[in-house]
Order: structure tokens, then sequence, then C-alpha cells
């Protein structure tokens, strides 16, 4: 054997970033459709509508409540504070106050009035004052289903390939967002969004494996960070405006998600993952299937030289199998998985904790949706940009340091005595939520291009699971802003400090190949020995 060949090389042999990879590129975006539909569908779902106790007998003698359309109007029940305004179109006064569910008289309102066309659970079962706790228990167990099934698809991708949980996922979607559409009560609906959160975190922790472990190094940012979230992000804003209705949206996150079962015979399993399990015939028949999709066909006297001296090949016939604490295995994977989990760990945190807070900011919750979802996706163009011209890692550090200027301008905001403080408030939020959205894909990209083949699923999926510990975190501390203003954005400001920190110690990824197997220390002796012969 004169030399070890990197998979790396048998990409660039098939073509590299040929038709076979820009199709996998493309179906591996459109395939986020059904997971951002069934996250936001959560955000809409939960919001209280317009409502009004019509408990008295006449407007004059009852309290008006008429809330913009706010998630924290669930907890907040206190005491009466009549707030007299003047109705500009007729001259009368009437009162108005969002945080209360009781009559002037101090008697407990029994006839909640929903107005306008908008229709949520909170609607649909009269939430407001007699169940103000059950949406965000919903939303909470719908993050433990997303951190479930992080869990889990890591060790099922890494053991029995990326493709089975991916469509897996999808099918699982599928049925709970069926349950969903048919949920007769609150709590039927509550176990349709634990199954959506498992089918999320399942997709979430495998989306890019596939398409990654078959792609060269310079074209990895715009897969991983290509802006496709934002986008249909602002498009379910636009969606969910024109069809207000949370039954309706559920069956058309259904229907949606359903075509793209039919991929399961066109997308094949990484070769890489068959390799570095020593299945080298079935890895030698994807190579030549994507070469043939790419116009670059190779013999198979070509293929089997180069898989049986690539560096994955383990001629001992080892079929050793991996799990969570070969991320720890040696002291550099102990290291990658320690400073990543800041990072991830920041990443549902502030991601989350904004998102819900964009109900609590002043405005159109309809227009901050869409405002807060399309900012991101030119500046993602630019990340994909650094990430390629300055690295990886100093293009984390930039955006996390966004993030930590926008919340800490929020914080301090918040105790500046002016009129402008809403526009502010919803200006410097909206910078901070640009910092944490683009923060998104080079972390991504760090994490798929650190870890090994043998455990990147596993390793990709255990800091997903921080990511979900973040996002249950972060609508609290955003109910937590409603009390203390500001108290939120010091402390996600904090968080992004320390990933500032975290980032400036993890190693520079950008034009490395990727490593497929863990490598001890008399591996990378051995490895040298071959090259130098």
């Amino acid at each position: 054997m004169d030399t070890l060949h990197h998979p790396e090389e048998i990409i660039e042999r098939i073509g590299g970033c040929g038709r076979f990879q820009v199709f996998l590129s493309v179906m591996s975006h459109l395939l986020k459709l059904p997971t951002v539909l069934s996250i936001y569908l959560m955000v809409f779902s939960i919001a209280t509508p317009n409502w009004r106790c019509a408990d008295a007998e006449d407007e004059s003698s009852s309290m008006s409540i008429f809330n913009t359309v706010s998630y924290y109007s669930n907890f907040t029940i206190g005491n009466l504070t009549d707030e007299v305004s003047l109705d500009s179109d007729n001259g009368t006064k009437s009162y108005n106050n969002f945080k209360n569910c009781k009559n002037r008289n101090g008697t407990q309102c029994k006839n909640v009035v929903y107005d306008g066309d908008m229709k949520t659970i909170v609607s649909e079962w009269s939430m407001s004052c007699d169940l103000p706790w059950v949406p965000s228990t919903i939303a909470s167990i719908q993050m433990l289903g997303i951190f479930f099934g992080n869990l889990v698809s890591g060790q099922l991708a890494d053991s029995f390939g990326r493709k089975f949980p991916l469509f897996a996922s999808l099918l699982l979607l599928i049925i709970a967002n069926l349950v969903g559409y048919f949920s007769s009560s609150w709590l039927m609906f509550g176990v349709a969004r634990a199954l959506c959160g498992i089918g999320m975190g399942t997709y979430l922790t495998v989306q890019y494996s596939l398409v990654t472990e078959v792609s060269l190094p310079r074209w990895r940012p715009w897969i991983v960070a290509f802006p496709t979230w934002p986008i249909l992000a602002c498009g379910f804003a636009l969606v969910s405006y024109l069809m207000p209705d949370w039954r309706k949206l559920h069956i058309l996150a259904t229907v949606a998600t359903v075509p793209f079962l039919c991929l399961w015979w066109f997308v094949p399993e990484s070769f890489r993952w068959h390799l570095s399990h020593d299945r080298t015939h079935i890895a030698k028949d994807i190579i030549q299937r994507i070469g043939k999709f790419n116009n670059r066909v190779v013999s198979d006297e070509t293929v089997m030289e180069l898989l049986n001296t690539t560096v994955i090949a383990s001629p001992s016939g080892d079929k050793k199998k991996y799990s969570f604490i070969h991320l720890f295995k040696t002291g550099k994977l102990a290291k990658i998985t320690c400073l990543s989990a800041v990072n991830w760990l920041a990443l549902g945190l502030l991601s989350y904790g904004i998102q819900y807070g964009i109900q609590a900011l002043s405005g159109n919750f309809f227009l901050n949706l869409f405002l807060f979802s399309i900012i991101t996706v030119p500046a993602t163009f630019i990340a994909i940009y650094l990430s390629n011209a300055i690295g990886r890692r100093k293009t984390v550090v930039l955006t996390y340091t966004v993030s930590t200027v926008g919340c800490l301008l929020v914080g301090i905001v918040q105790y500046i005595d002016t009129d402008l403080r809403d526009s502010l408030t919803n200006g410097f939020a909206l910078f901070a939520s640009l910092g944490i959205g683009i923060a998104w894909g080079p972390v991504q990209l760090m994490t798929l291009e650190l870890y090994p083949t043998v455990v990147r699923n596993i390793g990709y999926g255990v800091l997903n699971t921080f990511a979900r510990i973040g996002a249950v975190i972060g609508p609290q501390l955003a109910f937590l802003d409603t009390r203390i203003p500001g108290v939120m954005y010091f402390i996600c400001c904090g968080v992004s400090v320390c990933c500032i920190l975290a980032s400036l110690f993890l190693s520079e990824t950008k034009g490395a190949d990727l490593d497929d197997k863990i490598k001890l220390k008399k591996d990378y002796s051995n490895e040298t020995t071959l090259n130098s012969k």
C-alpha cells in the first residue's frame, strides 16, 4: 500500500459538486418544510386571539379585555386595574385591561368571547381564564419530545444509517399532525405535539448528515447555512395570516409532508457510513450510482482500489458499536463535546426566548414574525461567505458578538424613560435575533466537521439535546421578562459571551477533510508511517 486515500478524493473522482450533490442539497432543504410548519404551528396554536369578558349586562358595566396576540396573557391574571381610553370613532369611553379575568365587581369572568377570525387552541377550549397554564405546558411537552428525538435518533443514525431515521421522522410528523387535527381535547392535542416533537427532533439530528458526507469542504457552508429555514418561516407567517385556523394549518402540514416520502426510492444511504462499518461492497455500489448520476463512471477495479486504501477502511473487519461514551473517548473529543454544548445551549435559549418574546413585543404579531424571519435571509449569505473566507470559528464568534450587543441594548433600554422605548426594544431585539439566527449555520457546520463519521450523528444528536434544554428555558425567561423587564436579555447577553469564549478554544475546520474514525495516538503514527512509504 503506497498511500492512504481520503474519502474526499473519492468524491472528487465521482464528480465533486455534481448533479447528485446539487439534487441531494436541494432535497435536504425542501425537507425542512414539514419541520418548519410543525414548529411554527405551535407558536400560532398557543397564541391568544383578541378576547373580552361578556358577563356584564351592558358594555359599560363589563370589563373589556382586548389583548394583542400574546402568549403571555395566559399567565397574567392579577388584580383589576381599569384603563379608561377614548374611542376616537364615537367619542365613548371603554375600559381596557389585558391582564385580568375578573369583572369590575371583582367576580371571576365566566363567559369569555373571542373576537376576530383567529382560531387557536386557546379560543377552541377557552383557556384564557380557566386553563391559563395549559398552552405553556403543551409547548414544554413538545420541547421534551424534540429532546427525546435528538437523543434516540443520533444513536439510530450511527447504528442503522442516516436514511431510515430521516424518513421515519417524516412519517411520524404526518401521523402527529393528523392526530392534532382530529384532537377533541387539549390532552389529545398535547399527545399529538409530543409525537410531533419526537419527529422534529429526529429530523433535526439527521438532516445534514447524508448530504455533507458526499460533499466537499468548500460547499458545506452553502449546504448547511443556506437560509431555507427563515424563508419558510416567512411563508408560514403569510399562510397563517391568510388562514388563521390551527386545525386547517395542521392539515396543510400533513399534506405538505406526504410527497417527500417518495424520495425514499431516490436517496441512497451514505457510502461513508457503510464504509465506516466495513460494508465495502455496498459502499462501492452507492459510489458507482453517484458517479453515474454525475456522468463520471468509475470502473469496479478503480473504486475497489480506492476503497481498500482509504483511511476509513478497517482490514481487521472491526464491527465495533459506538455510543454516547465515545464522545469522550479522547481528550480532543471530550473538548469538542463540552465546548460545543455551550454553543448549542445558547442556540436554543436565545432563539426560542426571543421567538416567544415576539408575541410580547409591540405591533402586529404576524408582521413581527415575518420581520424576525426575513431579516436573517440576507445576513445568512454573508455568513456563508465569511465561513469560507475567514473560517467557521471566527464567523461563530462574530454572530454571537452581534447577539451580545443586541441583547445588552434591549436590556438597557427597558430602564430608559423615553417615548421610543417600544421602537428601540423591537429594533434591538431584531438585531439580537439576527445574530442568533445566522449563528445556527456555522455552529451546525463546525459540529458536523469536528466529529468523525462513526460518532457524527451521536454527537450531533447529543448537542441538539442541549439546544432543546435551552429551548425549554427560553420561553420561561421570556415570561420572566414580563415581570422583570430586560432580565431575559441580560441573561442572554451573558450566555452569548460564554459562547464567544468557548468558540475560541475549538479547532478551525475551514477546508478540513472529515475524519471518519476515532483516531487514537497510535492511529496517527500508523497513518504517518504508511504515507511516508
